[in-house]
């Protein structure tokens, strides 16, 4: 081989190999920024949240009583309200009305809003109530878990500027069993964080 010719392959392999380091390099730089954004996320100072409906800031320590507020929300829509009211029977299943303060479905939807995205808590409303005679009803039974959701720990999994998805630690009752793991999406509307997943698929 001649002389030239030589000199062309180790140039070009040496090019190649500048090449295949500097990709190598980004790729690694890049995942290494991603971690750190993370660990940035998760190490945050504690948040001291004093209303749920208004954190600015979602950590791992903000995500707990966000899921509180949220899981007491569900739990009061899915048990009539303050006082449920007269029930009624439709194609042969017993229903019951909601009390006067979500007692139609925009009162209802503007009082799940304050934790869930519209999104989530329309795919909620929509599932488990009727409007009837211009009332808001819902299948007359109650619901219940015994999960502690105020006990949760919570994990990241992966962050946006807007959009967060955690995964949550929620323990039974005396440890009587391993704890359950949900995942849970969070968005960020205007100027505070809401759940984006929706309620009965979390509680």
């Amino acid at each position: 081989m001649k002389l030239n010719q030589r000199i062309g392959l180790s140039l070009t392999a040496g090019l190649l190999g500048i090449c295949l380091v500097s990709i190598t390099t980004e790729a690694a730089v890049s995942e290494t920024v991603d971690k750190q954004v993370q660990v940035l996320a998760q190490t945050t100072e504690k948040v001291v949240v004093t209303d749920p409906t208004v954190i600015t800031k979602l950590n791992n320590t903000s995500v707990t009583p966000l899921i509180i507020e949220a899981e007491k929300r569900f739990f009061y829509a899915m048990g009539g309200g303050n006082a449920p009211e007269e029930g009624f029977e439709l194609n042969g299943q017993q229903y019951r009305y909601v009390s006067e303060d979500i007692g139609t479905r925009a009162k209802l939807m503007d009082y799940l809003k304050q934790v869930y995205t519209e999104k989530a808590a329309a795919y909620f409303v929509d599932k488990y109530f009727i409007t009837y005679d211009g009332r808001l009803a819902q299948l007359n039974a109650d619901a219940g878990n015994i999960l502690e959701y105020n006990k949760a720990t919570a994990k990241m999994l992966s962050m946006t500027a807007t959009q967060r998805v955690y995964k949550l630690s929620v323990p039974y009752p005396e440890h009587n069993q391993g704890p359950k793991y949900i995942i849970v999406k969070f968005e960020k509307v205007g100027d505070f964080w809401r759940v984006g997943t929706a309620p009965h698929a979390i509680f």
